[in-house]
Formats: C-alpha cells, structure tokens, sequence
C-alpha cells in the first residue's frame, strides 16, 4: 500500500513573477488598515510594510486565484488607466512583497544590511605614510610634517560642503596657529582650482595635491573628512566626517569650544 506523498512546492524568485502569478498572502501575515493605507507585517519579523492607498487596493485583490494579469484587467477597466501603467504597479508590488516574505511560493529575500558609518582611524595609531607635491610643486610627507600637531583635511574644490566650509576654516587658521596647530589638505583636482579655492577664502595653508589617488589615510571616506595629529604623526581624534563634524574638530583645536559662534548684526541705536 502506497502511503501518503507530500509534494514541496519550490519557491521562485520575486522577479520571475510575471503576469499569470496567482498572489496570495502567508497566514503568517498581519495587517491593519487606516483610512485607506495598510501596513503590514511578517511574523517573526521586526519589519513592516506601508502600503499607499493603491498599494493596499492591489494588496486586497491578492485572493490566491486571479492570476496578475486578470487584476490589471480588472482594475484597469473599474479605474479606467491605461493597462500598462497598471501592470507595472501591480507586478512592481508583487515582487516588493515577495522578496519581503509575504506571499506564499516566493522565495524570501534577506533585507541588505544597514550601512555603518565609517569608524575611520584608532586614535593612538601610526598615521600610513604619504607624500604629494604641494601648490609650490614641492613634495612634503608624513615624515615632514612630525613635530606638530596638524589638522589633516580631505578635501575637493568640487566639492559642496569643502566650499561652504572653507570660509570658516579660514577664519579659524590664526587660532589654529596661536595653539601651534598646522591645518594640512589632501586634496585631488588640479593646481588651478585649488589655488583659486585658498586664494579665494584666505587660507594659507599646507596643500597637498593627490596626483595618484586617495591617500590611504581616508580610503573609502568622502570629502570633507578630518583628524587631528599629533608630533608623532599619531592620530589624536576620532574621525571627523562632513560639513558638520569638520569645523567642530578645527574648533576645538583652535582653542574654542566647538560650538558655531553665532554670527549677526548689531543694532545701531540713535
């Protein structure tokens, strides 16, 4: 006597739903719906999915019997849209809520991880060597530069944020000098626009052209991006990163608290 077979159903990837895909919903679904928006969510999950007002409409057809193509008819003829548009929304759905785990026969796909902001250097650790000609055509390293502290700037004079915070670098140099603190920028692009960029706003500062690429001391980081050094060439701070955190760290080691100073007119009175 023959017993019983059980057939496992293979799951298939969220993009190969097409038009005769029969959605419906795993039991393991929960949902609520407010004023017409529906948001729903996978048990055994921490994750949940806002639907608009279309979305949950299209959500609500997913009966386990009309195949994708017979909704978009339905819907394109109740709503009176143009077939294809529909179809794009309705297949675009089905595969968004199949790789979430939500539909039965659809291979569930892992959501990509969350990137971590960039940690940078150690405090405490060696500095990786460099060495790039500078706007006199002169080459200065590392090795050159030990015996102060600097601040050490990635840098861009295409960059937006460099731009908008080169002025306030330029005022904070004095400060940075009367702490014996140098400010250093690797920076790429070409001899012209970075002279025209320190020219501009007042800086006189080391500058440091990096002809052969991102140094490895802020490798994978964007621009700006800072760390104080120290006379060993260690680093002496934790990343600066952006247009935020940069003049913060020039802040305080230019001997001010760190906090913007607040800029404004005074009133004349008569």
């Amino acid at each position: 006597m023959a017993g019983n077979v059980s057939v496992e159903t293979k799951e298939i990837p969220a993009d190969d739903i097409d038009g005769g895909f029969v959605a419906e919903p795993r039991a393991e679904v929960v949902g609520v719906e407010m004023d017409g928006e529906a948001v729903l969510l996978l048990e055994g999950t921490r994750e949940l999915h806002a639907l608009n007002g279309v979305g949950t409409v299209i959500w609500g057809l997913f009966d386990g019997s009309s195949t994708l193509d017979e909704i978009v008819a339905d819907l394109s003829e109740a709503f009176r849209a143009d077939p294809e548009v529909v179809r794009n929304d309705v297949l675009e759905l089905a595969r968004e809520l199949g790789r979430a785990g939500l539909l039965i026969g659809v291979a569930r796909e892992e959501p990509a991880p969350v990137p971590t902001s960039p940690q940078g250097l150690a405090q405490g650790t060696e500095v990786p060597p460099f060495r790039f000609p500078a706007l006199d055509g002169e080459a200065v390293g590392l090795e050159d530069l030990r015996g102060r502290r600097f601040l050490l700037v990635n840098w861009s004079p295409r960059c937006g944020y460099c731009l908008r915070i080169a002025p306030e670098l330029a005022e904070l140099e004095p400060g940075l000098l009367e702490h014996d603190v140098g400010l250093v920028f690797l920076t790429i692009g070409g001899e012209e626009e970075n002279r025209e960029l320190v020219e501009s706003n007042g800086l006189h500062s080391t500058v440091l052209l990096q002809d052969d690429g991102q140094s490895v001391v802020f490798e994978g980081l964007g621009t700006p991006a800072a760390y104080l050094i120290d006379e060993a060439g260690k680093v002496a701070s934790e990343l600066a990163l952006g247009a935020n955190e940069v003049p913060v760290l020039a802040r305080q080691a230019a001997g001010r608290d760190g906090r913007r100073r607040r800029r404004g007119k005074g009133r004349r009175v008569s």
